[in-house]
């Protein structure tokens, strides 16, 4: 009788701790359920703030979404490495709480300022584990940071708009795998052999990193 009171006790403990009140995901999603969503999101806000000379900042870069493809590409056991990951830093704050009341809480529901602070502790923790948790969520969520279309525009990094010359090559073989029947260019869109010289720098980049809007994906 006893130990099931404890069990039923250690649930809704565990419960209340690692489900309730998280916010429901964002649409879209596969593979992070919404506490994990959350997690990234409140991450975000403090790793990657406004002002930091890029157009976007991590809260507006859909990180959420950046992560959930990465994750459902990944093979299982990376997979569970990085969630794991994500289910040890949303909790730290039981052994690292925040300097605010109810610094117990998870990570996700502290303010931005105790979370600052909870990562600068565990950026410079004289225990390589602690500072290696804080390089590994840094590691896994630059790159969706950096990879928003109006932040590589800004980097100078997104693809250029380079608009290929149509040759012979292109009048007379199909694509790998095609029929000669596919060809759909003729005479008329050939064009004439140019001789290219160094990109501009500031030249046109690919239509599908041009936007700027936050609600670029």
């Amino acid at each position: 009788m006893f130990t099931g009171l404890v069990l039923v006790v250690l649930v809704v403990i565990v419960y209340r701790r690692c489900v309730w009140g998280y916010p429901p995901a964002p649409p879209g999603l596969a593979v992070l359920h919404r506490g994990e969503a959350t997690f990234v999101q409140a991450a975000a806000e403090v790793l990657f703030p406004g002002g930091a000379g890029l157009p976007v900042a991590g809260v507006d870069a859909h990180l959420p979404h950046y992560l959930d493809r990465h994750l459902a590409a990944l093979p299982r056991l990376q997979r569970l490495q990085i969630r794991a990951l994500l289910m040890a830093m949303e909790h730290i704050t039981l052994i690292l709480p925040g300097d605010e009341p109810g610094g117990r809480r998870r990570f996700s529901r502290l303010s931005a300022a105790s979370r600052v602070a909870i990562l600068e502790r565990l950026s410079k923790h004289p225990r390589p584990l602690f500072r290696l948790l804080f390089s590994a969520l840094r590691a896994v969520l630059v790159l969706g940071f950096l990879g928003h279309p109006a932040n590589l525009c800004e980097l100078g990094l997104a693809p250029f708009d380079i608009q290929p010359g149509v040759s012979d090559a292109e009048l007379l073989f199909p694509r790998v795998g095609g029929l000669v029947s596919s060809i759909r260019l003729t005479e008329a869109d050939r064009t004439d052999p140019v001789r290219l010289g160094p990109l501009d720098p500031h030249g046109p980049r690919h239509r599908a990193y041009a936007r700027s809007s936050r609600d670029s994906r």
